[in-house]
């Protein structure tokens, strides 16, 4: 941008061009005194080519204030009328001036003196000399010897001086081109630094506010990025202003007018204003990448109301080209950005997806993930029941209490959710409040004003919607709607997973009590244990605040956990009194063989674990691989309390059962040697109502004296 040179900037210039050099010899040529001053008087040269009377006077101090007052009296006059002025200085000689303009402004002035256009009144110089303490006979002599020259004279001595200032005009012209021209390109090579120092939009836009600024005088201004093709949508990147009353954004007219006429304009950003400081003038420019117009720069507040030049216009075109890219180029950046982190995503849905058959969770990462890429406020996930055809909630976001429970069931018809449901594609709606009837929601929220709606797909057939929300008008983009439509996908898939693996868990359940009841048909006193271990083993396991996936394998393990006895003689099993050695190595060979039953139908290999070692001793000792301590998988520490606790608890033809309060000091006697303390103590702080209703059935394992053997 153009900075006004001053003054000292000319001198300074005047200078690199040698004119004392120039001065001394037109002064030479003429025959007149010559000194070049700055419009307000002040030398710039020295004096050249003083005449003995002028060099006389000159030579005391009161003498030269009176000279020096002279010349700045004939460079005022001349620097406001812009023209040649002859005067006469305090002693009677003439002073010519000249001034030197570029662009119509006089930058300097040139003085010629020495001469007079008649003798000398020689009757002043006396008096002229007391004043100034000077000899009087040496004043009188240099006074007789001034030059007296004729008008025409003058008129030929003062055409070199024309050539002179003519020549320093066009010189002091083109080396202030020459500096605009180098302070534009440096202006421009900084700002294209700063502007491109940055991948954010914001502080792009921000810094080139700030430099604009420092630039032109503007106090306030604003970048717009238009975000589709015309000016209907756009984002204001970035402002700047003094105070909030001058902040300056343009208006949706301004904005239009601007990208179709893809050229600047200028308005008043406060019309109401008296005065033209107070109307603030404004420019606003288009942003060009290439033919495209994608923002719009606009600046007002320059000091005193001043408006913005063409030479200021043509600059800051020039700058918005710059600017343009780096804003063009952070907005690339930053879709990399949100493309990445929705790949992220959608990999951390998908693995969960993979890894998990938990719905509730599923669909609580998927709204969540949502949220944070996409920024909305509300993300909400129904689902259909095909019995009334209503939209039932199942998951949501940002959405309060209240209102879940007053939309808890919707109907689609009518509304955006039913063309959803109807057609299985994508629908959204940027502002709501000035959409087609059909494409609103099933009720209303004055926070709602966008919304985007995907099927919840599994297998071609739509299993309900997903919603986002945003509080203002949004323009979805392409890649946030596909999205939305491929987290929908993988939720479709995540649910329909989570009812096969529910039905196929309900069958594998049946199949397992199936064989548990085979099992237990073999004996009545052991009829109900099987279950009654799996249920305080997943009691117990709570208590401990195991995850879901561990008390659901404990269940699992302890219904299972005699399976091994199927290979076990029906006469072994069965026989009232002690077992023989042979007949006691059998018996405990069955958690091997319920184990190994276990593998080849790929049962979850901590259930297969937790019946292997269901009975191992906490304190070392047990089978089958004498295992101690925590080298015992955790499942079957507590598959061996609860285990042991129903035999105790159980009557057997040969004893009868333990009270629940002998069986619990049995328990606490042999922690740390027979069982794992901590799931003891666990065990024993399960509610009593709980193991009351637990415990409503017959049959255990066995008993034996001194260690209990389930």
């Amino acid at each position: 941008m153009k900075k006004e040179l001053s003054h000292l900037d000319y001198k300074e210039l005047l200078e690199e061009a040698g004119l004392q050099q120039i001065q001394e010899q037109v002064s030479k040529a003429t025959g007149l005194a010559a000194l070049v001053t700055d419009p307000s008087g002040k030398p710039i040269t020295r004096i050249s080519n003083l005449c003995p009377f002028c060099a006389i006077i000159n030579n005391t101090d009161p003498g030269h204030a009176r000279c020096i007052a002279s010349r700045i009296e004939t460079a005022k006059a001349v620097a406001k009328s812009g023209q040649p002025t002859l005067q006469l200085c305090h002693a009677g000689l003439v002073l010519i001036a000249l001034p030197i303009k570029i662009k119509n402004e006089t930058v300097a002035v040139v003085i010629g003196e020495n001469v007079s256009l008649e003798p000398l009144r020689l009757e002043i110089v006396p008096e002229l000399a007391r004043e100034l303490s000077l000899n009087g006979k040496e004043l009188m002599e240099a006074a007789r010897r001034v030059p007296v020259w004729t008008e025409e004279r003058l008129r030929e001595a003062v055409e070199p001086f024309h050539t002179f200032t003519d020549t320093l005009s066009r010189l002091l012209y083109s080396k202030q081109e020459l500096q605009e021209k180098t302070e534009k390109l440096a202006a421009l090579f900084e700002f294209s630094q700063v502007v491109s120092s940055s991948l954010r939009i914001s502080e792009v836009a921000q810094k080139a506010l700030e430099l604009v600024f420092g630039l032109t005088g503007a106090t306030s201004g604003s970048v717009v990025m238009l975000a589709g093709e015309t000016s209907e949508s756009i984002e204001v990147a970035a402002t700047a202003e003094s105070s909030k009353e001058f902040r300056v954004v343009p208006e949706k007219e301004v904005i239009e007018a601007v990208t179709r006429e893809g050229s600047e304009l200028r308005f008043d950003s406060h019309p109401e204003g008296n005065t033209v400081e107070e109307k603030r003038p404004a420019l606003s420019m288009p942003l060009k990448v290439g033919d495209k117009i994608t923002g719009v720069l606009t600046l007002s507040g320059k000091p005193e109301g001043a408006e913005f030049g063409e030479d200021e216009a043509r600059f800051l075109s020039v700058l918005g080209t710059s600017l343009a890219l780096a804003l063009e180029n952070a907005r690339l950046f930053q879709g990399l950005e949100e493309n990445a982190a929705m790949l992220k995503q959608l990999i951390e849905v998908g693995q969960l997806v993979s890894s998990s058959l938990e719905a509730d969770v599923l669909m609580g990462y998927a709204l969540q993930s949502m949220k944070e890429v996409l920024g909305v406020k509300w993300c909400v996930l129904r689902l259909l029941d095909e019995e009334t055809g209503e939209l039932v909630l199942k998951a949501s976001l940002g959405m309060g209490k209240d209102l879940q429970a007053e939309v808890e069931r919707v109907r689609a018809e009518g509304t955006i959710l039913g063309e959803v449901l109807k057609t299985a594609q994508p629908q959204f709606v940027e502002d709501l409040a000035k959409c087609a009837p059909s494409l609103r929601l099933p009720y209303y929220s004055k926070e709602i004003r966008s919304v985007a709606v995907v099927p919840v797909l599994a297998r071609g057939k739509v299993l309900g919607t997903l919603k986002v929300y945003s509080s203002s008008p949004h323009r979805w983009k392409e890649e946030e709607v596909g999205y939305l439509a491929t987290i929908a996908s993988q939720t479709g898939l995540a649910l329909e997973n989570a009812r096969l693996y529910s039905s196929l868990r309900d069958y594998y359940l049946s199949a397992v009590q199936a064989l548990v009841a085979a099992l237990e048909a073999k004996d009545v006193y052991t009829r109900g244990h099987s279950v009654r271990v799996a249920n305080w083993a997943r009691a117990c396991a709570r208590v401990l605040g195991l995850g879901a996936q561990e008390k659901e394998q404990v269940y699992l393990a302890g219904l299972l956990h005699d399976l091994g006895k199927i290979g076990v003689r029906e006469d072994i099993l069965l026989k009232p009194g002690p077992l023989t050695e042979e007949e006691r190595k059998e018996m405990q060979s069955h958690p091997v063989v319920g184990s190994r039953i276990l593998e080849p139908a790929r049962f979850p290999a901590a259930v297969i674990a937790a019946v292997r070692h269901h009975h191992e001793d906490y304190g070392g000792g047990g089978y089958p691989a004498g295992l101690a301590g925590e080298e015992i998988p955790l499942l079957a520490r507590i598959i061996r309390v609860v285990d042991t606790y129903d035999a105790m608890t159980s009557a057997r033809p040969y004893r009868q059962p333990l009270t629940q309060r002998q069986a619990q000091e049995e328990l606490r006697r042999w922690a740390g040697r027979q069982f794992d303390p901590r799931v003891v103590e666990a065990f024993l702080r399960i509610p009593e109502d709980e193991m009351e209703e637990i415990s409503g059935g017959g049959g255990g394992g066995g008993g034996g004296k001194g260690r209990w053997i389930p």
